[in-house]
């Protein structure tokens, strides 16, 4: 299953900035207004968007009463009108919003969506369902592993940083095995690379622009590989846009087609540098397209398709002319790199720390936190780290360099080749039967090994420092093992 990583910077001033410097002696800190962070409100609507610090203080998960009614009814009695007075109080902060739209898009299938009604401004805000691991959640009180396999979703998910980040969970599912279903061929981003921006291109237009330049009304059709620094022919019905020669490359049908290539696994706007690669509207005195490119120093590119005029129908089927070129990728081969495991569960009020309360309309949040919030969540890193450790608590801690206020505690290596037997190894396998080859950690266990946690959910990367990049520490995601050979 694809996903995206996303989280915002929020605007806290003297908290936020005490809290990430990692300064002692800082006490109980009170958020003044509910809108102090109303600058990020439009990201909280979005299900895939969730910091670090959103997820460990929070007015819902952190604290021991919300997060007793959360684990123990269903969603829609508690949060459509008219509501449970403790949650309503409790939404006043905006940390408790953002994390319950992660949670929807975790829980809640394509399709099903919760609604809630502020009591003080009558304002709605509804957050859209999207993986669906549980949705029955919505009009029943939820299983345990319901709520195990939704706090592993919401810790793979989280980040540190303002970035969008795409993202590949695998896992398994007791009753509904698709959840954790691999793309066929995975499409390109729609987003501006680490950006909550969706690129102009990837929407409508306005007005009647036509050709390959312009930035609206394209989609994205596929992600192919290619060895860096080799030229590249790509074609949707045309000939090799430099020779003329030979065969035509892929084929269109219907309207008039036009293509563009970027540079990675994201879509772009017209350009004449990276991360464009080329676009045409036609070649070889027909209107036929084809592109060719010098393959980028990633080794990956990415192809989208539009209608010649806006708003005609038609196809382009787009082929490589040489077959060392590969296309229309799936998600496996498009991520790769095993970042580790995530386990647990959010939903124990005795587990807790620290708490967040509202008192009339305030927020106020505890001192900072020595270790993991949650003491029953867990992380274990995949052993190709170099530095596992360091690596998995950058992941997971808002003040990694301090191991504080963090979402889980790190337990080792998910799977040590070299003794595959606990506690070498938190987690029994580094395959899941349900999707043979997938690679996802199963069975894991945490310091303690007298709780096996059956429902982990295993990330992979692109690259290698996707997540990690803004600590601008390379040692952090330097690799001890080679990147698997693409299938």
């Amino acid at each position: 299953m694809r996903d995206v990583c996303r989280s915002w910077r929020p605007a806290v001033h003297g908290l936020w900035l005490c809290l990430l410097a990692g300064l002692g002696g800082c006490g109980p800190a009170v958020l003044e207004e509910a809108d102090a962070w109303g600058t990020e409100e439009a990201s909280i609507r979005i299900p895939n968007s969730l910091s670090t610090q959103a997820l460990v203080f929070n007015a819902l998960s952190t604290n021991k009463v919300a997060n007793q009614l959360l684990g123990t009814n269903a969603l829609a009695a508690l949060f459509s009108p008219p509501g449970h007075p403790t949650i309503l109080n409790q939404l006043q902060d905006p940390a408790a919003r953002q994390f319950m739209g992660y949670l929807v898009s975790c829980a809640l299938a394509n399709g099903q969506n919760l609604t809630w009604v502020d009591p003080f401004t009558g304002g709605t805000q509804t957050w859209q369902g999207k993986l669906g691991i549980c949705p029955a959640w919505k009009t029943q009180a939820p299983t345990q592993a319901c709520l195990q396999q939704v706090s592993s979703c919401l810790l793979a998910r989280n980040n540190a940083f303002g970035l969008r980040v795409e993202l590949s969970l695998r896992g398994e599912h007791p009753t509904i095995p698709s959840v954790f279903g691999l793309e066929p061929v995975t499409p390109p981003s729609e987003y501006v690379p680490l950006s909550s921006q969706r690129l102009a291109s990837f929407e409508g237009c306005t007005g009647t622009p036509v050709g390959a330049a312009r930035d609206c009304g394209w989609s994205g059709d596929a992600i192919g590989a290619c060895q860096p620094g080799t030229r590249v022919v790509l074609g949707a019905g045309g000939k090799d846009p430099d020779t003329c020669l030979g065969t035509p490359v892929g084929a269109s049908s219907g309207s008039r087609r036009v293509l563009r290539v970027c540079e990675g696994i994201h879509g772009c706007d017209h350009g004449s540098m990276l991360p464009w690669l080329g676009e045409s509207e036609g070649s070889c005195g027909t209107v036929a397209p084809s592109v060719a490119f010098t393959c980028p120093a990633g080794g990956h590119f990415s192809v989208m398709t539009a209608p010649y005029t806006p708003g005609q129908l038609g196809t382009a089927t787009v082929q490589p002319a040489s077959p060392s070129v590969q296309y229309r990728l799936p998600e496996s081969s498009v991520f790769r790199i095993r970042e580790g495991a995530f386990y647990g569960t959010l939903f124990d009020p005795d587990a807790l720390a620290a708490e967040v309360f509202v008192r009339e309309g305030k927020v106020i949040l505890p001192e900072t936190v020595k270790g993991s919030v949650y003491r029953r969540m867990y992380s274990c890193y995949d052993s190709g780290w170099s530095a596992g450790v360091a690596n998995a608590t950058h992941r997971v801690c808002a003040l990694p360099s301090t191991g504080s206020n963090c979402a889980a505690q790190v337990t080792g290596a998910c799977v040590n080749p070299a003794n595959r037997t606990y506690p070498s190894s938190m987690c029994a396998t580094d395959d899941g039967s349900q999707v043979t080859g997938d690679g996802d950690y199963e069975k894991c266990r945490d310091h303690h090994s007298t709780t096996l946690w059956n429902y982990p959910v295993t990330t992979y990367l692109h690259s290698a420092c996707d997540v990690l990049d803004e600590y601008s520490q390379p040692d952090l995601c330097t690799r001890s093992r080679p990147m698997p050979k693409r299938p």
